[in-house]
C-alpha cells in the first residue's frame, strides 16, 4: 500500500487533466504485453500485437518491463502534450543527467537487450531519436487509430470528476476514487500499490500539485509518478472499466472492409482468415446482429452467418436474444483463443 499525506494546502493543489497520447501510448505498451483484462483489451490485442515492429517491442521492453510492472516517469519528464511529437521533442530535449536518472530506475536484471537501448540510457541523440521514432510507431498502431474516441472518453472523465468536485469539494473527489484509492482525510490510501521509487511506503506532497490523470490503459492499481526534480505528483488511474465502453473505443469504422482488417496471422492460419475476421469483429463488438457482423467483416450476410454458425458450432461465439433481435457474443473460449494467439513482444 502507497499513503499519500496531504496538507490543507495540498489538496488546494489538487487537479484532473488528460496526459494525452503519449502517456497513453506508453502505459499502451505495457497493456499489450500484459495479458489480464481480457474482457477490455482482448480484441485491441489481437490487431495490436502482431503489428508492433521490433524497436517497437524493445521499446515496449524498455519503457514498461513486463517482468517488473515499473514504468519510465514519462509523465512529469514531459508533462501533459496534445501531440505525440511534442512529447517525442520534449523527451529528447531533456538534459542528459535526469534521463539518466530516470532510464536506470525500472530493475533491469538482464540490462537492455541492443546497444542503442544502452546508449539511449546514457542519452545519446542519435539513441534518443531512434527511441522516439520507435514511441511514434507504437502510437501509430496502438493508439491513434482510436485516439479521438480515446481523447472523448478521458474528457468526459474529467468532466465527471469535475462535477464531483464542484459538488461536494476536492474531498468529494478524492472520496470518489474508491476502491482503486481509499480517501481517510488528510491521506489517500493506494491498496495494492507496490512502491518502488517510494519505499517507506508514505509520500508526503510537501506543497506538490497532485495531478490526477485518467488513463483507458492504466491497470487496476493506480500508478504515482513523482520527479525528483518537479513541482508536481501525477497518479495515473484506471478510467476504463465497461466492457461495452471498450468495445465502442475499439470498434473500426463502420465503413472498414474486409482487405483491411487485421487479424493475427497465426489465428488466420488456424481458423482461415474470413473466420478470424468475423471473430474479431464479434469481440470488438459484443451483441451484433448478422447484419452488422457482415458489414464490418466486408462480408455478405449469408457469408457472415455461415462463418459465425461454424465458430458457435466450435464454441468460439454464442447467440442471444434481445427482443427480436439475434446477437453474436463471444465465448470464454472464443476470447481465451484470441489472447492465446497474439505474439507476444517479448518475442524477438
Amino acid at each position: 500500500m502507497l499513503r499519500v499525506h496531504f496538507t490543507a494546502e495540498d489538496l488546494a493543489r489538487v487537479r484532473v487533466t488528460v496526459l494525452g497520447p503519449l502517456a497513453e501510448t506508453q502505459l499502451s505498451m505495457r497493456t499489450v504485453q500484459w495479458r489480464d483484462r481480457a474482457a477490455l483489451f482482448g480484441g485491441w490485442r489481437a490487431r495490436t500485437g502482431p503489428r508492433i515492429g521490433a524497436d517497437g517491442r524493445l521499446a515496449a521492453r524498455f519503457l514498461s518491463p513486463a517482468a517488473h510492472g515499473a514504468l519510465v516517469d514519462l509523465f512529469t519528464l514531459v508533462g501533459a502534450v496534445d501531440r505525440v511529437e511534442e512529447g517525442i521533442e520534449r523527451l529528447v530535449s531533456t538534459p542528459a543527467p535526469r534521463l539518466r536518472a530516470e532510464f536506470s530506475v525500472p530493475p533491469r536484471t538482464a540490462g537492455p537487450a541492443e546497444p542503442w537501448l544502452a546508449e539511449a540510457m546514457d542519452a545519446a541523440p542519435r539513441a534518443l531519436r531512434r527511441l522516439g521514432a520507435a514511441l511514434q510507431h507504437c502510437h501509430r498502431v496502438a493508439v491513434a487509430p482510436y485516439w479521438p474516441r480515446i481523447d472523448q472518453h478521458l474528457q468526459g472523465e474529467v468532466a465527471r470528476r469535475g462535477r464531483l468536485m464542484a459538488r461536494g469539494g476536492v474531498g468529494a473527489l478524492l472520496d470518489g476514487l474508491r476502491p482503486m484509492a481509499v480517501w481517510r482525510p488528510p491521506v489517500l490510501e493506494i491498496p495494492g500499490y507496490r512502491p518502488l521509487t517510494h519505499p517507506e511506503a508514505d509520500l508526503h506532497l510537501s506543497g506538490r500539485s497532485f495531478v490526477l490523470a485518467p488513463s483507458v490503459f492504466c491497470g487496476p492499481v493506480p500508478q504515482l509518478f513523482a520527479g525528483s526534480l518537479d513541482d508536481t505528483v501525477v497518479m495515473a488511474y484506471q478510467a476504463l472499466h465497461d466492457p461495452i465502453d471498450a468495445a465502442a473505443l475499439w470498434a473500426p469504422p463502420a465503413d472498414t472492409r474486409r482487405r483491411d482488417a487485421q487479424v493475427p496471422p497465426a489465428l488466420a492460419a488456424l481458423l482461415g482468415r474470413s473466420r478470424a475476421i468475423v471473430l474479431c469483429v464479434i469481440a470488438d463488438h459484443p451483441a451484433c446482429t448478422t447484419t452488422q457482423l457482415a458489414q464490418r467483416a466486408g462480408l455478405s450476410p449469408a457469408s457472415a452467418s455461415e462463418h459465425a454458425t461454424t465458430l458457435r458450432k466450435a464454441g468460439l461465439t454464442a447467440l442471444t436474444r434481445e427482443r427480436k433481435a439475434v446477437l453474436h457474443t463471444l465465448t470464454h473460449l472464443g476470447l481465451t483463443l484470441l489472447n492465446t494467439n497474439i505474439p507476444s513482444p517479448e518475442a524477438s
